[in-house]
């Protein structure tokens, strides 16, 4: 295997050395200043480049001669076409000066909907996308914070260093988190909210991708609420000797809610491009609306960094090195405290990924681009608690090593065909302990983690996607195999070994019914393998104590979807409609240990595949320019659950919720925007709803929050600022353990030199 791999590497290296390119610079049409970081697309191709900091770029062509149409875009300037002809000779462009219109609805480029670069209009698929601008101007706190009202997804908070996403009324393990293509979800990601978004700095955030409903051939176990993708910044190569960057930033909320430094480094020449970044941040106690204020504890310090080197091998071979982390300490449960607990955190939290991938762009049109990708990932989550009137301190530390294996290959065979497949394999080697002090006396005793020390996971999975297209229409058709294997070996419990399997797929159909319309719709079919964390918990929940429970079988989704997409550069548009069954839910339900209901004062749970259940809903999001200054944003997600087994309401369903926004940009240096988030009535509650301390009796209220936004961008420093909570609403989102911030200011400075 290790010799097959080293030859395909050689092979991608020395391959094709002399195949044309598309090169250029961009620049401003009034200042004729280079812009940097606009996105260039070969429409009908997988071929694209962003600017540098120069403005040039490069593009490696394909093979096949022809005319093709250059799409240029970028935030703020009228979008370009350009039609170029390409004879097997490197093209040189001339300059391409590019018109500013700050209120213009730039076309979104993504990635994770078809695992290669199209425009978000030309997929099938519902998505969202989140760009880092708009996340540092938002003055989002986390990564989880930055999603707020982005159209089809809710965000719950159980404690302040967390923040879970659903997307289509599912979160946790049912909804798949990945980072540059890797997966972050593994074996022992919790069922239900959870924290684990939070364990990306938001300041190494690119852009942020929400494949709503579908993901699971393309990414596997876990994407049956959807997949979110979070891309790192990639560094740009220089056109001509080393160049050098950085960047400064600081930002700092009201009352010591939030401090943050952030600091980057870029350098780049013609053959290799660098980029890192640090973040010192620290967080404070939460204070929320009117009649509640302070709400702690709930401080934590966190720590990042993030570094990413790309070498250029020859002109269609380049190899990435990155790494990615974030280290947290002291995480309060702020949700715990309010419920019996003297002592509750998340002590330490952390999440580290590393990976190496060779990218090879080739001329055969059965392989056009190749990438093989090994990864490492390494996570903590310690607990520390203690209850009321107890003398026991109890500690727990979980610790899971990853290694990941990814090829991926794209080809184009024929014109009207296009394929993505590839194979890929995850380990998890599953580590965890725990013990008790005895405040009193001092004495300390083992104790079993909440999960059973030296248990492996094992994912291995093929996948194959074709689009096919004739004239106005494109048919998507999709298909994965997946195995999972787990090893148990738990001297308490029992020793077992399960290897759950699934295949799934995709049929998608859209009609281009105009330049600026389209319909698509579909059926899709999702899975999520139990995994460590379903079988072998034992040991608390939000709730209770969970006991182990291996007789788990795959959860399972089939959905219907119907969308419609409306884009011009004047006006974006986006309707989805949705129905998803689900099979074999995995739930809680009361059980006993030994013989008792209770253990440690708290009610015992176990998990069993219990439900089957459905979720309908409608998603609505539009972008507006209104005129030269103004643009108009709004969203609204509608989502409705129901357990057909227990005839009651799906556990955890967000209420009707949406977003409504005005930007004001007189001129291209100066942002504003009023923004307004509001949510319904939750009151259809499941019965595991009605005992969850974090919801209220009788449901959770509505609520409407207004936030105010500015940013000022001077030659090389741009300042910002914003107004939280305008009118200090008190609030919670359905399911939350700690409220919605209050009135409060922030400021920022943000260097780039």
């Amino acid at each position: 295997m290790t010799k097959s791999i080293l030859f395909l590497s050689l092979l991608l290296v020395q391959t094709s050395l002399w195949s044309q390119q598309i090169q250029g610079t961009l620049v401003d049409a009034n200042t004729h200043e280079p812009l940097a970081a606009a996105n260039l697309w070969l429409k009908g191709t997988q071929r694209g480049a962003a600017s540098n900091a120069q403005g040039t770029f490069t593009i490696n062509a394909p093979a096949a001669q022809g005319t093709y149409t250059l799409l240029v875009s970028m935030l703020g300037y009228r979008e370009l076409e350009r039609e170029i002809q390409l004879n097997g000779n490197d093209l040189t462009l001339d300059t391409l000066r590019l018109s500013a219109e700050p209120t213009l609805i730039a076309s979104n480029l993504v990635i994770t909907a078809n695992r290669s670069l199209n425009q978000a209009f030309a997929t099938t698929e519902a998505v969202s996308v989140l760009k880092a601008n708009d996340i540092i101007h938002n003055g989002a706190r986390s990564t989880p914070e930055a999603l707020m009202g982005l159209t089809g997804v809710f965000v719950q908070k159980t404690n302040h260093g967390g923040g879970s996403p659903f997307v289509r009324g599912l979160t946790g393990n049912q909804t798949l988190l990945l980072m540059d293509g890797l997966r972050m979800n593994n074996s022992i990601y919790r069922f239900g909210p959870n924290q684990y978004f939070n364990t990306i700095d938001v300041f190494s955030v690119q852009q942020i991708e929400v494949v709503r409903g579908a993901g699971s051939v393309l990414y596997g176990s876990d994407a049956m609420g959807g997949a979110i993708q979070v891309f790192t910044p990639t560094p740009q190569f220089a056109s001509e000797g080393w160049q050098f960057g950085g960047r400064l930033l600081g930002r700092y909320l009201d009352r010591d809610m939030e401090q943050t430094m952030h600091a980057e480094l870029n350098a780049a020449n013609e053959k290799i491009a660098f980029r890192a970044g640090a973040s010192v941040r620290n967080f404070g106690d939460h204070y929320a609306g009117k009649g509640l204020g302070k709400e702690g504890p709930s401080s934590y310090r966190e720590r990042a960094a993030d570094a990413k080197a790309i070498f250029k091998l020859n002109r269609h071979a380049q190899f990435t090195l990155a790494y990615n982390g974030v280290f947290q300490t002291e995480v309060e449960r702020y949700d715990q405290y309010v419920t019996g607990f003297a002592l509750s955190q998340f002590e330490p939290q952390t999440r580290q990924m590393a990976y190496g991938r060779l990218a090879w762009e080739g001329q055969s049109p059965w392989l056009q681009n190749i990438t093989l990708t090994g990864s490492w990932q390494f996570a903590e989550e310690g607990r520390v608690f203690q209850r009321n009137n107890n003398v026991t301190r109890s500690k727990e530390l979980d610790e899971i090593r990853t290694f990941g294996y990814v090829l991926e290959w794209h080809a184009q065979p024929l014109s009207f065909w296009k394929i993505t497949s590839g194979v890929e394999a995850y380990l998890d080697k599953v580590s965890s302990g725990g013990s008790n002090l005895n405040t009193e006396t001092g004495a300390v005793t083992a104790r079993r983690g909440l999960y059973p020390a030296g248990t492996n996971a094992t994912n291995t999975a093929v996948f194959t996607a074709h689009q096919l297209t004739h004239q106005r229409w494109t048919l998507n058709l999709g298909l994965r195999y997946n195995q999972v294997r787990l090893a148990i070996k738990d001297a308490t419990f029992g020793d077992t070994e399960i290897t759950p399997d699934a295949l799934v797929a995709h049929a998608l159909l859209r009609y281009q019914a105009g330049e600026h319309h389209a319909i698509s719709g579909g059926t899709y079919s999702g899975f999520r393998a139990p995994n460590i964390n379903d079988m072998t918990s034992f040991g608390r929940f939000d709730f209770g104590i969970e006991v182990p429970s291996y007789n788990l079988s795959p959860e399972r989704t089939t959905t219907y979807e119907l969308n419609y997409k409306y884009s011009s550069e004047k006006l974006q548009a986006n309707v989805s409609g949705f129905y998803t069954a689900l099979s074999d839910l995995v739930t809680r339900v009361r059980s006993t240990f030994e013989g008792q209901p209770t253990y440690e004062g708290s009610d015992v749970y176990k998990k069993e595949n219990a439900a089957e259940s459905f979720i309908r809903g409608t998603e609505l999001d539009v972008a507006w320019a209104l005129n030269a200054q103004f643009n108009l944003q709004g969203s609204l997600t509608y989502t409705f659950g129901q357990n057909t087994t227990a005839n009651e309401p799906m556990r955890r369903i967000p209420p009707l919720n949406g977003r409504v926004a005005l930007q004001y940009q007189p001129v291209k240096q100066w942002f504003n925007r009023v923004e307004f988030l509001y949510a319904s009535k939750q009151e259809r509650l499941a019965g595991g709803d009605k005992s969850d301390p974090r919801i209220p009796k009788g449901g959770t209220p509505g609520w409407e929050v207004l936030n105010l936004r500015s940013a000022y961008q001077f030659k090389q420093v741009e300042l910002q600022a914003g107004l939280n909570n305008l009118f200090n609403e008190a609030y919670r989102t359905h399911g939350s353990g700690i409220d919605g911030v209050g009135r409060s200011v922030w400021v920022g400075l943000d260097w780039k030199f």
